[in-house]
């Protein structure tokens, strides 16, 4: 294991008001879900999930496009600084074909961590989940993960309870995901003392040179400043991550800048063809060169920004000698593929 990443970490959040607090403890990794999101997505089969039910990945086929770190609701995967593959938890697979418990289970002193079979009604696990009040960590994304908490606390499992990036951590400094703006979101907005508030959502607003008030925006998929809420019932006075593994936000502006190249030249294709198709503009050798030069060359930077993007970008072809047809990434990569082929040899006929 490098240094820097992390396949088993603990979260620390604080709730109550002193002197009744409680520091709640989560342990997180890999859920090993029935029906994993980062095996589908997978373009070259690189994440995988055996018979037994073990979600396993294979650092020699990945081509690091990170789109399992994206697909994982969890934010399980981090990509290897020496392999500069995914890697994640893999419930030591290689201990459990010998026989052997996960080195987390063998390693706790107190027990608190506990693997088994929970098709075998023998098993202590079978026990537990049949005795104990358990839950597990984001089910209304349709995982079925199978990590599960004994008496999980709301405010630990819960993912906007608290900022994503809060302020301070007991025992390191906090990296931010984008920029210092961002920061402040979840509720830690900065606000000039004369500033008006919309009373209804408890958010700024701001005034234009006209004098017109005009509503702040919120940052997408995070939660407005106000009373945290678990089914109508409001948190404890005070709820705060005291340590976390942080993860930065794995896709940067080579995605968002080829989904503008990838619109430009199909678009300017589409055009082309709907122009002599409707007789906007008469068919010629001119007009058809520029256009489909154009085309072509915009869907070319697509694929070089594509290609940039990986953190293997040698094994770049895997996509195309061992797709995985359930991923969009491979879908997408042999239709464009195919449109380069088809209007390469239009252009040049």
């Amino acid at each position: 294991m490098p240094l820097s990443v992390n396949r088993t970490w603990v979260k620390y959040v604080e709730t109550g008001l002193y002197p009744d607090t409680r520091r709640h403890f989560q342990v997180t990794r890999c859920n090993h879900c029935a029906n994993p999101p980062c095996v589908r997505i997978c373009p070259v089969t690189a994440m995988y999930q055996r018979d037994d039910g073990i979600v396993e990945f294979d650092p020699e086929i990945c081509i690091g496009c990170k789109a399992c770190m994206q697909a994982c609701p969890y934010d399980a995967i981090y990509i290897d600084p020496e392999s500069h593959t995914a890697a994640k938890c893999h419930f030591c697979a290689h201990r459990v074909d010998l026989g052997l418990e996960p080195a987390c289970v063998v390693v706790c002193p107190e027990h608190a961590i506990i693997a088994g079979d929970m098709d075998d009604p023998l098993s202590e696990i079978s026990h537990l989940l049949a005795r104990e009040d358990v839950t597990v960590r984001k089910p209304e994304q349709g995982t079925a993960p199978k990590l599960f908490y004994i008496d999980g606390n709301d405010a630990v499992m819960h993912p906007t309870a608290t900022p994503r990036t809060p302020e301070t951590f007991m025992w390191a400094d906090v990296i931010p995901l984008h920029t210092d703006k961002e920061q402040l979101a979840g509720g830690s907005w900065q606000q000039s003392p004369n500033q008006p508030v919309n009373q209804s959502t408890n958010q700024p607003v701001t005034q234009s040179t006209s004098h017109l008030v005009t509503p702040s925006s919120n940052h997408q998929g995070l939660p407005a400043a106000g009373p945290i809420q678990f089914g109508g019932k409001v948190a404890e006075h005070m709820v705060q991550v005291a340590y976390n593994a942080q993860h930065k936000i794995p896709w940067h502006w080579p995605v968002p800048a080829y989904l503008v190249t990838k619109g430009v030249g199909s678009g300017l294709f589409m055009l082309l063809s709907l122009g002599f198709g409707l007789n906007l503009f008469p068919f010629g050798g001119g007009v058809a060169g520029v256009f489909g030069f154009f085309a072509l060359l915009f869907i070319a930077i697509t694929t070089g920004l594509l290609v940039y993007d990986l953190d293997r970008p040698e094994r770049f072809l895997s996509i195309l000698f061992r797709p995985q047809w359930k991923s969009w990434l491979t879908r997408g990569a042999f239709i464009l593929v195919g449109f380069s082929v088809v209007g390469g040899l239009w252009w040049l006929l």
